[in-house]
């Protein structure tokens, strides 16, 4: 099943041991926000793709050249895990079509194991107020909940030693829970990081403050580099600010008289 997503690598030479990190869209899009700022701070460079006739058919532009919208990176800052000394990182700005979650899944796993990996680190988001096909035990009352779940025994000591809560009962669906437990499986030490969306518009729309949060727990696992939230934390105060503005825009409007002018969204 595996075999029909196509991974393509420009660069063969990987150093074993890398921190394999998925970013795949979720509420709020953490995981991509998160993936964004690793590329830049890290300074990951591109070094392959992911390819399927059944992926969505567009690419992203980026300073004006056409990129894949599954790409591969890689860099080497160090890390605070036992098996490793670099980074592979795997971001998506498409959602993967429900009938290829399991061979992407599956597929990403093959790469991890194939090239030597230390260990997987998926990122992922909830909503409680979206159908996101996450289950988790969310019972406290903030909106800042950050939940982990492990494939082994060595890898959920790594998530504790990051100060994230272990779930202690429930579910998780998607393209996380199929390569969590494909990790699990074939005893590839895999982290599952979720974190509950906690911006105005509650996963509906992008959630930098969210990403800080989880940003901040990364910090622990890469000890050699500076992850500064801060960058976030200002684009999630910018973000807010316009969905205010846009909200207080729409009342004004629902409240001014109707005219018999032009009813055209363009001014």
């Amino acid at each position: 099943m595996s075999s029909d997503v196509s991974i393509d690598l420009m660069d063969q030479s990987i150093k074993p041991g890398a921190l394999v990190i998925v970013c795949f869209p979720g509420p709020g899009f953490v995981a991509n926000i998160v993936g964004q700022h690793l590329i830049d701070s890290l300074e990951l460079e591109l070094i392959g793709s992911v390819r399927h006739a059944d992926l969505p058919p567009a690419c992203i532009v980026k300073n004006g050249l056409s990129m894949p919208t599954i790409r591969i990176y890689s860099g080497e800052p160090v890390c605070n895990h036992d098996m490793c000394d670099n980074v592979m990182l795997v971001v998506s700005e498409s959602q993967v079509p429900s009938n290829l979650v399991q061979s992407m899944s599956e597929r990403i796993v093959d790469l991890a194991i194939s090239e030597k990996a230390g260990a997987m680190l998926i990122l992922d988001s909830y909503s409680p107020t979206l159908d996101t096909g996450h289950t988790i035990d969310d019972n406290d009352d903030t909106n800042e909940t950050m939940k982990g779940a492990a494939s082994t025994n060595r890898a959920l000591a790594t998530l504790e030693g990051m100060g994230i809560e272990k779930m202690v009962q429930g579910a998780i669906g998607g393209l996380t829970g199929v390569a969590l437990s494909e990790c699990s499986r074939r005893a590839f030490d895999a982290m599952a990081l979720l974190s509950e969306c906690s911006g105005p518009m509650q996963g509906m729309g992008p959630d930098a403050r969210t990403a800080a949060r989880v940003l901040g727990c990364l910090d622990s696992l890469l000890p050699a580099i500076k992850l500064d939230p801060e960058p976030l934390l200002e684009e999630a105060r910018r973000i807010e600010a316009q969905i205010s503005e846009m909200m207080a825009g729409s009342v004004n409007q629902q409240q001014s008289p109707v005219s018999g002018g032009s009813t055209s969204m363009f001014g």
